[in-house]
């Protein structure tokens, strides 16, 4: 009879364990698919060319500090692309920005015909930037919409393009 309560113990904490191993796992993966979203994030910037770019001024991406993509783009603060390194930070008012990373459902930016690249995470409906970041089939996959970053005078490499999943 005391074996009994004994193993729904062990039973009860087995569960326990599954379910935070279970919590565990979700965690890792939200903070692997930030890692490789804010990868393909750097990497679009590195295959994308602005008008009269200073190449003694960093390549600014702004985002909110809120925004979940947030910290695995701080880990890339610094690196280099071209000539320029990476510059990761929350937008002010007088902020210049050349990557702005929008959450879904995002309104075009004020600015978006002033060089920024808009890269939006996960597009609903409405604006997709230029670039959309787009989970398909368990894979991250993105979009270029090359009449929007020619609004914003932007230019991506043609190897960039083919990899899109569409260019319109």
């Amino acid at each position: 009879m005391h074996s009994e309560p004994n193993a729904m113990k062990r039973l009860l904490l087995w569960c326990a364990a599954l379910s935070l191993l279970g919590l565990a796992r979700a965690g890792w993966a939200q903070s692997d698919d930030a890692a490789l979203k804010a990868a393909y994030v750097y990497n679009i910037a590195q295959f994308t060319t602005w008008p009269g770019a200073e190449t003694a001024r960093p390549l600014t991406v702004c985002l909110s500090s809120a925004h979940v993509l947030w910290d695995s783009l701080r880990k890339l603060h610094g690196r280099p692309v071209g000539e320029r390194r990476l510059s990761v930070i929350e937008p002010g008012p007088t902020t210049q920005c050349d990557v702005a990373v929008l959450r879904a459902g995002a309104t075009r930016p004020a600015t978006a015909a002033g060089g920024i690249l808009a890269i939006v995470d996960e597009p609903k409906n409405g604006y997709a930037g230029a670039v959309a970041l787009v989970e398909e089939d368990q894979h991250l996959r993105f979009d270029i919409d090359t009449v929007e970053a020619a609004r914003a005078g932007l230019r991506f490499s043609s190897r960039l393009l083919r990899l899109a999943r569409n260019v319109r």
